[in-house]
This record gives structure tokens, C-alpha cells and sequence, in this order.
């Protein structure tokens, strides 16, 4: 996977959590992550893990697939 991929996604996942007007500290504490490491995921300076993105994706009632599809963005 590319850098731009992982900034992408990063992107998806903060404007996903802004549609839902959960603060990053809130999603964070939800996805039982540190605030800190959400904040890098979004900016696509971290990569996250696959668990951790299970977790994003249980908190944005979302499927893995629909998440790292990037193609629609």
C-alpha cells in the first residue's frame, strides 16, 4: 500500500467520525485506542492495525471491505 493510500483512509475515517459529531478523543475512547494514535491514523502518518480497524469499523457500523474501499471517494 502506498502513503496516499493510508492518508486517504485516514481522511475517510475523520470525515466518517465528523458525520457522526464524535470528537477524536470520543471515537477514540470508543474504539479503545490512544487519542494521540487516532489523530495519526487520520493524518495518515500511522498505519493501522487490523484489529484496530475493526474496532473503526464496529464504531462507524461499517463492513472492512467498505472501509478501505477508497475507489468511491
Amino acid at each position: 500500500m502506498t502513503s496516499s493510500f493510508y492518508k486517504n483512509l485516514g481522511v475517510k475515517i475523520s470525515n466518517l467520525r465528523k458525520l457522526q459529531k464524535l470528537s477524536r478523543e470520543k471515537f477514540a475512547e470508543m474504539a479503545d485506542i490512544n487519542a494521540y494514535y487516532m489523530g495519526e491514523i487520520e493524518r495518515g502518518e500511522k498505519k493501522a492495525s487490523i484489529d484496530t480497524l475493526f474496532k473503526i469499523c464496529k464504531i462507524l457500523d461499517l463492513k472492512i471491505h467498505e472501509l478501505v474501499n477508497l475507489d468511491s471517494e
